[in-house]
């Protein structure tokens, strides 16, 4: 019986080839399109899964009150590592990790390669369980000049000689042998490096660091408890954990599961309030919606060909087959043109997917070797198949033979109104899309559009590293002599990323229980000029005023003052902790952090020749290329031992959009797909009534129709029902749009044009899609057609 069905089902599909070609086409690419997305899901969903005590393994993160609310970050202090293990009964283990200082130049022979890194305790490989390749977790952190490196490093520092007991070089000078090789580290990791330094190294080389107090948060600390069971005990010793050691500080310290990092790491008010989840929700929907936009497809065409079937039913019904036999069959027919969907599905992944992780900045990969992915392929296919073919399955199979053997049943009748809801819902579901892309791109344009407050063009960063330490005024002076750059000036840290901020800032008329978080940072000598940052009142800083290089001058933005409430601030004397300081001037705000927030008070410090990068302002006179060239070359004299760095600042700047960018792209393209599914659906419906009513045009044609007039009235009913799916999809999206844009601080209004424009392009798409069918139809010769009445 089974391989009658097969049989039946193989036949049906080669004799509507159109048809089959249609159905098979939309559902292959909703599909792909559902297997593309739920590879991204997977990709984000497992973030640190690989290793194996997951769900032991916690992040200390930080809460401080302040402004009126509380801030949440994973800066600790240095002592909190130590204090866990001692004052905390359920913890096995307690690290401490710096990610941010430990990129550095690696040298082995005449080789040297820059690469990234990070700081821990001895003990971060038993929590973490990297695979060691060569050496051990226990003992690879134990000597003070030890080095653990990825397989990919161990290949690029040494061939294919053996890596453990080697010595490298680290910027030049530090000597550290090889203790161990990991594999390397999965993209969709929280911590990214490709060696790991043991923590003594990072205090030795910051002094500071070896003394720093409860106030001082600059390390993530990391922990493994015996069970996920004992967070709660862990939390409560914690909470006031910084006031106990630190009499006055409010700061509270507690766990969060470090497998919960990557999907929640948004907190408001000291609680998490969701992150990369959302948009994993968002894509999870969007695979769901698509892949029933495909079924919907499906379903409208089998039902719009039920009187083709008809007459099959009412036979087979005569000569005893029963109802449910109908259905399996029917049933088969669609899992059968699911299975080969699946198939061609699988192609156009493996085709698209480097594209696609081109697009995402990601590296998605089919896992082959997964028995469980297979299963999870083919159960889709069979789902599909089921779904999309259970409804003309008992629809077909309800046919009463009587009537249809008499000729007294016209099929698609009494599908109709179900198959006018599904276009509806398919397009409205494409309205929805349309208005989210323009959405998303508006508000993405809108922040880009707004000043940031400096001058991003004609600015680059060179990260200050081995010899620049000491000859940073040389190249800036050589650089300046050759006309290469017209300004520079030496900062903390890159004007794209900020960080350091403090609550220890002090001024006259402020209240006791006022407290404000203000962002620092040190500049050098024409820090606005270089900038491009507005100078209101005041001046820069200058080597010809002593107070400025012995460091009891600073400047303010336009915010600080505002909060300081100074009619001239210029002049004004404010404290920073102990330290009596000088306000010398007064610069207009601009952009350091995300450019959808509003820019807090900032604090800036003369930093003198003391600083993480130089930034430099080229000469306009010049072309970019031959700036760069100059500064390349410069770079190779002063600094012969590092790679020339060279980085663009409004290049930098525009990685801030670029989650939205990718929420947009996205959008873009799968709301692209599921039009052209729910356009393959309407082309093929629009086909068959053209064939159901040729007969009908042929004796309008000969009573003087014309190709216009029979256009529109093919055309007609559909676009109706387009009409329709814009009315019901423009409360929808206002609604959700509107509920997506609260979370900027800057953000557009839903404008009307907006919603005007997607239900515009969407008419435009049906108009252009059912028309094709129509105009075929109208511009037949309406004899063949009638020579058989």
């Amino acid at each position: 019986m089974l391989k009658n069905y097969f049989k039946i089902a193989w036949r049906n599909i080669i004799k509507h080839k159109g048809f089959s070609l249609i159905n098979s086409g939309g559902l292959a690419l909703g599909m792909a399109s559902c297997l593309l997305l739920l590879l991204y899901v997977t990709y984000h969903l497992n973030y640190d899964k690989q290793f194996k005590n997951i769900d032991n393994i916690y992040l200390v993160e930080n809460n401080q009150p302040g402004d009126g609310k509380i801030y949440t970050f994973a800066a600790t202090p240095r002592l909190a590592a130590s204090t866990i293990k001692t004052e905390i009964p359920d913890a096995v283990r307690a690290v401490r990790v710096i990610t941010y200082t430990a990129e550095g130049l690696l040298t082995y022979k005449n080789n040297s390669f820059k690469k990234s890194g990070l700081f821990a305790d001895d003990g971060f490989f038993d929590i973490f369980s990297y695979n060691f390749i060569k050496g051990t977790a226990s003992s690879a952190l134990k000597s003070p000049n030890s080095i653990i490196i990825t397989q990919k490093l161990a290949k690029t520092l040494f061939g294919d000689e053996d890596p453990m007991d080697k010595v490298v070089k680290r910027n030049n000078q530090l000597p550290l042998k090889v203790t161990g090789v990991i594999e390397d580290v999965p993209a969709n990791a929280t911590f990214q490096f490709e060696f790991v330094l043991p923590w003594v190294m990072f205090e030795d080389s910051n002094a500071w660091a070896k003394n720093a107090d409860w106030g001082s948060n600059f390390a993530r600390t990391v922990v493994q408890l015996k069970d996920p069971s004992a967070l709660t005990r862990a939390n409560t010793i914690m909470k006031n954990m910084v006031e106990r050691h630190n009499d006055g500080n409010k700061n509270q310290l507690f766990l969060y599961p470090f497998s919960k990092l990557h999907l929640y790491s948004e907190f408001v008010d000291g609680k998490p309030v969701g992150g990369m989840i959302d948009q994993i929700k968002l894509f999870i929907t969007l695979a769901i919606c698509i892949l029933l936009v495909a079924c919907v497809n499906f379903m409208n065409l089998s039902t719009a060909r039920s009187e083709e079937r008809a007459k099959e039913v009412g036979i087979r019904k005569a000569i005893g087959s029963s109802r449910a036999s109908l259905v399996s069959q029917f049933i088969t027919e669609s899992i059968i043109l699911s299975l080969l969907s699946t198939v061609v599905a699988i192609v156009i992944v493996i085709v698209s997917l480097p594209y696609f992780n081109n697009l995402l900045g990601i590296q998605l990969a089919l896992p082959y070797s997964s028995l469980l992915t297979w299963i999870a392929i083919i159960g889709i296919g069979l789902f599909t198949g089921v779904l999309a073919g259970s409804y003309p399955a008992f629809y077909l199979s309800s046919f009463e033979p009587i009537k249809v053997l008499k000729g007294m049943f016209k099929g698609g009748s009494s599908a109709l109104p179900l198959r006018k809801v599904l276009v509806v819902v398919q397009f409205g579901f494409a309205v929805f899309l349309i208005t989210a892309t323009i959405c998303i791109y508006r508000q993405i344009k809108f922040v880009q559009d707004k000043s940031a407050g400096f001058d991003k063009n004609n600015l680059v960063e060179i990260p200050i590293e081995g010899d620049l330490q000491k000859n940073s005024d040389v190249l800036i002076n050589q650089l300046k002599g050759s006309g290469t750059i017209t300004n520079a000036t030496i900062f903390s840290q890159s004007i794209t990323e900020n960080g350091n901020n403090t609550w220890g800032v002090s001024w006259p008329g402020k209240r006791d229980d006022e407290t404000i978080l203000f962002d620092v940072f040190s500049a050098g000598n024409d820090f606005t000029k270089t900038a491009g940052v507005k100078l209101i009142d005041g001046r820069e800083f200058s080597p010809a005023y002593p107070a400025d290089t012995s460091g009891k001058s600073v400047m303010i933005n336009e915010s600080a003052a505002k909060i300081m409430k100074f009619k001239n601030p210029v002049g004004t004397l404010i404290k920073w902790g102990d330290t009596e300081l000088t306000i010398i001037g007064v610069y207009k705000d601009f952009v350091w952090g995300s450019p959808y927030e509003k820019t807090r008070p900032m604090l800036t410090s003369y930093g003198g020749n003391n600083g993480a990068t130089i930034d430099l302002r080229l000469n306009q006179n010049k072309s970019i290329s031959a700036n760069i060239d100059a500064i390349n070359k410069a770079l190779k004299t002063f600094n012969p031992a590092y790679p020339p760095t060279v980085k663009f600042v409004d290049s930098d700047f525009e990685k801030k959009f670029q989650n939205e960018k990718l929420l947009a792209t996205l959008s873009n393209l799968f709301g692209g797909l599921a039009i052209v599914i729910s356009c393959l659906g309407l082309f093929g419906l629009a086909a068959y009534a053209a064939e159901q009513r040729v007969k009908e045009i042929g004796v309008r044609k000969v009573l003087g129709a014309t190709v216009f007039n029979l256009t529109a009235l093919l055309s007609k009913d559909f676009l109706k029902l387009v009409g329709i799916a814009i009315v019901l999809a423009i409360p929808v999206s206002v609604w959700l749009l509107n509920k997506w844009l609260q979370k900027f601080e800057y953000r557009i209004t839903l404008s009307w044009w907006m919603l005007a424009l997607a239900g515009l392009i969407t008419v435009i798409i049906a108009i252009t899609t059912v028309s094709y069918q129509a105009i075929k139809a109208a511009l037949a010769n309406p004899v063949k057609s009638l020579r058989s009445e």
